[in-house]
């Protein structure tokens, strides 16, 4: 039976989640769920940083009230970090939490599906925040995480406050989500001045790249399908030649996806150049990853 990962942080925006998934607001849980049964097939996770310290504490007590009114189980985890933490080190406590609760509640091999709160104005902000620190391609079609839905995406906040105030609904507000030490929120003020017809401009562009996206990963896919094989230690291996032929950028995108994504750029440039002029018998190593060469094939270690 597949399972849902409610990630609730006890603001608006996931307590507006919570209750649409919890009432089947207008047929919610079968047009984005697969009509899967509530409270039976979800879970909710919440993740406490410890950045605010009591105010992170009253957060966590609060999604587990919430959660009991809701009759849904919910799987609460804390973290030490301080107020100097950055976004991207919070971010990623949060989503290895996510994970390993997605990894003890998994059974018989069926998927687990992390579903987020992220709405219309999240998108905007991510794309701004993409655009500034130079993106590829990538950065303009983000949040496309495989097994996680975000339901909420063509919905803008000022539509989720509106729904939770109608709807009666209690949620709990971040300070520090105003606060102009974080780039995201500096970028949110800059966003919260521009026109319709500028935020319409950019969604279509997304729409835009998620479709050229989408092709891409699809080519990727038959290119591994072809061309990638395991020895007989079950080991990924792909032939030097077939990637040295590719173009440079082709080439990253399939190691990117031999790796799923624990390289980063410069890391995927690195290791395409082992590729091409290491010498037979050489590794490249990461924390994650040994990479050996032969005359003709490159291998993969651990299993990716």
């Amino acid at each position: 039976m597949t399972k849902y990962l409610l990630a609730v942080s006890g603001g608006v925006d996931s307590m507006v989640l919570l209750d649409v998934v919890a009432t089947d607001y207008h047929g919610f849980r079968e047009k984005y769920l697969s009509g899967a049964q509530f409270p039976a097939d979800f879970i909710v996770a919440h993740y406490d940083h410890g950045i605010r310290g009591k105010a992170s504490a009253e957060d966590a007590e609060f999604v587990r009230q919430q959660c009991r009114n809701y009759g849904v189980t919910v799987r609460c985890g804390h973290g030490k970090l301080t107020a100097a933490t950055g976004e991207a080190v919070a971010r990623q406590c949060r989503y290895d939490f996510f994970r390993l609760v997605a990894e003890a509640i998994a059974r018989d091999d069926e998927p687990v599906y992390l579903v987020t709160a992220h709405h219309q104005d999240d998108l905007l902000e991510t794309i701004a925040l993409n655009v500034v620190r130079g993106t590829g391609w990538r950065g303009l079609a983000p949040m496309n995480q495989p097994r996680v839905i975000r339901p909420l995406l063509d919905i803008a906040k000022a539509e989720l406050v509106s729904y939770a105030i109608e709807h009666g609904l209690a949620w709990r507000e971040d300070q520090t989500n105003d606060s102009p030490r974080y780039l995201r929120n500096r970028l949110r003020a800059l966003l919260a001045s521009w026109s319709p017809t500028d935020k319409v401009a950019l969604i279509r562009l997304y729409e835009r790249q998620r479709y050229l996206r989408r092709q891409i990963e699809q080519e990727l896919e038959y290119y591994c399908a072809r061309h990638v094989a395991r020895d007989k230690q079950g080991q990924l291996v792909l032939r030097r030649y077939d990637l040295i032929m590719l173009p440079a950028d082709v080439a990253i995108e399939i190691l990117r996806r031999l790796t799923k994504g624990w390289l980063t750029r410069p890391q995927l440039g690195q290791l395409l150049l082992f590729i091409k002029v290491g010498k037979p018998s050489k590794q490249l190593s990461w924390k994650r990853l040994n990479v050996r060469l032969d005359v003709r094939r490159v291998y993969f270690y651990p299993e990716m």
